[in-house]
């Protein structure tokens, strides 16, 4: 068996822009200026994006009041991000097999309204940053569930494969149509990388018949 872990932004969703604008609003609402725009949100996502918030001053009281108006934002029919169907369907198959996880910096209850959108009900759970932000320890908490197990991480930034290292991850995957460049994110040197999700999927078909 395998103990499967996914991202989301970027991975199962065209979120950049969106996620940039109302984050935005949020710390402008709060009264902070340490996102200013997209660029910044990338630039964040190069390692563990709260983390870098702190760095840049932030309280963790400011980051919750942010993440308070932002989660409310989310609900009120303003955001909208568009999504790559083929992820959550890949999701879904995995997940038949194998204890699937979705390991985010976003919003929990956001990731799980879109995962049941799309008809997903295979993924065990979504750890979002309002149960934890560090998404190394979100990861080795889940693996402490499945002892020995080998276990692989899928996202699209330096900062996923950075912390997927750091709780001792056996396979990392990088996706290159997410929030940062491509050399960007092989910077986080995933023990492979893909380009298209036709790729992406054609890899996890045959990683699946190969634990059959």
């Amino acid at each position: 068996m395998a103990l499967i872990f996914f991202d989301y932004d970027g991975v199962m969703v065209d979120s950049l822009d969106a996620e940039a604008k109302y984050y935005i609003e949020s710390c402008r609402e709060v009264g902070v200026d340490a996102v200013k725009n997209k660029a910044d949100m990338a630039l964040l996502s190069e390692g563990n994006f709260y983390k870098g918030l702190r760095d840049r001053g932030l309280s963790d009281d400011d980051i919750k009041k942010i993440n308070d108006i932002y989660a409310t934002v989310k609900k009120d029919g303003r955001f909208l991000t568009k999504a790559f169907p083929e992820m959550f369907q890949l999701i879904q198959e995995v997940g038949t097999s194998f204890p699937v996880y979705v390991i985010t910096s976003n919003i929990s209850e956001t990731v799980e309204n879109r995962l049941k959108e799309y008809g997903v009900t295979a993924v065990k759970e979504v750890l979002g940053a309002d149960k934890e932000t560090s998404k190394e320890k979100k990861i080795l908490s889940v693996m402490d569930k499945y002892p020995g197990e080998r276990t692989l991480f899928l996202g699209d930034t330096k900062g996923d494969m950075v912390e997927s290292a750091a709780a001792g991850i056996n396979l990392r995957l990088g996706v290159t149509w997410g929030w940062q460049h491509r050399e960007v994110v092989l910077a986080g040197n995933p023990d492979y990388y893909f380009d298209t999700i036709s790729h992406l999927v054609a890899w996890f078909h045959g990683f699946l018949d190969a634990q059959k």
